[in-house]
């Protein structure tokens, strides 16, 4: 029954931050043309070298959240993978800023 909790729960995160994102992303569109590229390739390339390894942990961090979460696993373990995951999104975003990114440049 635990386990069923923590996955509704994961389940329900997951679909509001889709949400979020999406909607973001349609209220953000000034700074991509008409399908969806970034109008300044510069310094969207820059963004993307510099996330790549973040971007890349930050998968592998979800990926070993989920399947904790589909084991008996205690919260204090997916609780400090959640943590790190904030943590490394929140670096991303720090990069975002610097080069003047916006959401729907993110790839």
């Amino acid at each position: 029954m635990k386990r069923d909790l923590v996955m509704g729960i994961a389940i329900a995160l997951g679909v509001l931050s889709i949400g979020v994102v999406s909607a973001s992303a349609a209220t953000t569109a000034s700074c991509c043309n008409e399908e969806g590229a970034c109008l300044d390739k510069s310094s969207a390339q820059q963004y993307k070298q510099e996330t790549a390894a973040l971007s890349d942990a930050v998968r592998v961090k979800e990926i070993e959240l989920s399947q904790l979460l589909g084991y008996d696993s205690t919260i204090i373990e997916a609780r400090q993978l959640e943590a790190e995951i904030k943590e490394l999104k929140d670096r991303i975003g720090v990069v975002a800023q610097k080069h003047a990114m916006q959401d729907c440049c993110r790839g």
